[in-house]
């Protein structure tokens, strides 16, 4: 975690700077998807989500989400595929979205316990992080629509999509961990 790295003094105006940049990430990245032929598309939402909490921390992170879930929520196109309102809080999806809080919470508390920094530990947080949004959205969504597939068989289909944002997203750790050590030295 390089909240501390971040080239502010004031370590609220740290954490508010970090929180508003965060949400507005999200809001321009997350409506992106990635289309791979025969594969199920891959959308950039989750990944932002885990990526910044695992570098600024769980407060940083969590409350970037929340703003960001406010945005979309009032109106503004930033969830999956430009979708937006309150709408998307009570559908068969919601569990996904009261989901990214959570996994912002748990993955950015424990990347502030992390000590030294490596491509294993970061993979790991982000799968956990992933894991805990499949988790909780997919327990949601069943619980909300009956779904043909074995829960095995929709995890299979989501893994690769997981794997790689999890890929991508320890690049972003690393190489931005390294350029605030390096900085932070130099």
């Amino acid at each position: 975690m390089f909240f501390s790295y971040f080239p502010l003094q004031d370590a609220r105006m740290r954490w508010a700077v970090l929180s508003v940049a965060g949400a507005a990430l999200m809001g321009w990245l997350s409506p992106m998807v990635w289309r791979v032929e025969g594969a199920l598309p891959i959308t950039p939402q989750s990944l932002v989500i885990v990526v910044w909490a695992v570098l600024w921390g769980w407060r940083s992170g969590t409350a970037a989400v929340l703003l960001y879930l406010a945005a979309g929520g009032m109106g503004a196109p930033v969830f999956a595929g430009g979708a937006h309102g309150w709408v998307h809080f009570t559908g068969s999806t919601a569990g996904f979205l009261y989901a990214f809080p959570i996994s912002a919470l748990v993955v950015g508390f424990l990347a502030e316990q992390v000590r030294r920094w490596n491509y294993a530990g970061a993979a790991g947080l982000l799968l956990l992080g992933h894991a805990v949004l499949l988790g909780l959205g997919l327990f949601w969504q069943r619980s909300m629509i009956p779904v043909e597939d074995s829960l095995a068989q929709t995890l299979s289909n989501l893994l690769p999509p997981v794997l790689v944002k999890t890929a991508l997203g320890t690049l972003v750790v690393v190489v931005v961990g390294r350029a605030l050590t390096q900085h932070r030295k130099g």
